[in-house]
């Protein structure tokens, strides 16, 4: 059984040191079960941890020394760095070493010697393009790194990768299999679809190059929207606070359901300025239309937007993410941000004000809703309550939560059910 693909039912401490010693099992001499074990635990106590009164936050690849060539850096390669002497692996040493290794730059790297455990041999400089998988943006690492990278995220919370893939969590005293990745559902893209399409048939007849058909244009215009939400979303997330992102229906039906349940303390003026995220996205389609080879598919084109060098498309990026960082901070402010499905701010500082109770609401176990445990809405906070009532009166509405400890949830109405998926952190 591949490693990464191990039933939540079987999750133990054991079965995690048994995923992580399969991982490892190619490189020998590979470390031993007590080891790895030995490991874990060490993280564990140093996610306990504080440093200068902040909690211990890290990473830790378990590689050895030689899998890394001494010519190579960020943002194409990792930079290693090599101690002279190893050192012991302990919390106290994952917490000193801990700001040197800055979370989403670095990682702390391990790997056992003979009769000694596991190691720290030096300090790997990834950079951050490693992050734009999970919070938007462009040009991703070049090669994705075959070796078990442990996050040492909170206090009593590590979660376990093999690359970029999460295999474990281990928080409190619980053990779960990976979560899921809720932009991959099939409700964003059926929700939006129709924007998308117009969108595309507006622009198709004078402004987009013929170098990809409109329903590729159209797949390619949610990869890239896809990619915004994230990076509002990492950034509400990275700065601890929390708070509520609402999607109302475009034009009339949108406004009509904020002026009946949503008080927002700033509502912005509905002028031309509010379509600036729909003018980036044409433009950004545009211009990756034209840098694309004649009959390029989506996996072509998805490729130039990822990868591209060109300086119009690097000045459209730094534009775009510019506005997600703009609405990450409107989120900031107590109440909900509240968009239409163009993205266009109806206002934000939103009190939500649905007088209706919910004795329940689902939560769904697959990306397609298909398996559903019953959830019990109390034991949330206010904002996720909020939203869930919402979404009971308006089924077009859909939502996401970032709570201040970091979980993302996706709220919406199937089939007059409200369901809430969990989203995969990192």
């Amino acid at each position: 059984m591949n490693p990464i693909d191990t039933p939540t039912a079987e999750l133990t401490l054991d079965g995690l040191v048994s995923q992580l010693q399969e991982c490892v099992a190619d490189r020998g001499p590979a470390p031993m079960t007590e080891d790895i074990r030995q490991l874990c635990e060490v993280l564990y106590s140093a996610s306990l941890l504080r440093e200068e009164g902040r909690p211990v936050r890290a990473r830790v690849m378990i590689a050895p020394p030689e899998a890394f060539e001494t010519n190579l850096g960020p943002p194409g390669g990792i930079h290693a760095l090599r101690f002279a002497v190893p050192h012991n692996l302990t919390a106290n040493e994952i917490k000193r070493l801990s700001p040197a290794a800055s979370f989403f730059h670095s990682v702390v790297a391990v790997w056992p010697e003979q009769g000694k455990g596991f190691r720290i041999w030096g300090l790997l400089n990834t950079g951050t393009r490693w992050l734009n998988l999970i919070a938007g943006g462009r040009k991703p690492m070049g090669t994705e790194f075959p070796h078990p990278v442990i996050h040492v995220r909170d206090p009593g919370w590590l979660l376990f990768y093999y690359g970029y893939r999460l295999m474990t969590e281990w928080r409190g005293t619980e053990f779960h299999g990976p979560r899921l990745d809720v932009f991959q559902t099939g409700l964003l893209n059926e929700r939006f679809a129709h924007l998308r399409q117009r969108l595309v048939d507006e622009l198709a007849p004078d402004c987009l190059p013929p170098t990809l058909d409109n329903d590729s244009y159209a797949d390619l215009c949610h990869l890239i929207a896809i990619q915004f939400i994230k990076r509002i979303i990492n950034l509400v997330r990275s700065s601890g606070h929390g708070g509520s992102l609402i999607f109302l229906p475009a034009g009339d039906a949108g406004t009509d359901a904020a002026a009946r349940w949503i008080d927002c303390k700033y509502p912005a003026e509905p002028d031309a300025a509010g379509l600036r995220f729909r003018h980036l996205l044409q433009r950004i389609l545009r211009r990756v239309g034209q840098l694309s080879p004649e009959g390029a598919t989506l996996a072509q084109a998805w490729e130039v937007f990822k990868n591209s060098t060109d300086a119009e498309l690097d000045n459209l990026e730094e534009a775009f993410f510019e506005l997600a960082r703009f609405f990450s901070d409107l989120m900031q402010v107590d109440g909900a941000l509240v968009l239409d499905q163009r993205l266009c701010v109806i206002g934000f500082g939103g009190e939500i004000r649905v007088d209706r109770n919910l004795l329940q609401v689902g939560h769904a176990q697959d990306l397609d809703a298909k398996v559903i445990t019953t959830w019990n809405p109390q034991a949330d906070g206010t904002r996720h309550r909020s939203v869930y009532r919402l979404c009971s009166v308006e089924p077009r509405v859909i939502g996401f939560v970032i709570s201040q400890d970091s979980q993302v949830r996706l709220i919406a109405n199937v089939e007059d059910a409200v369901i809430f998926w969990t989203h995969t952190i990192i």
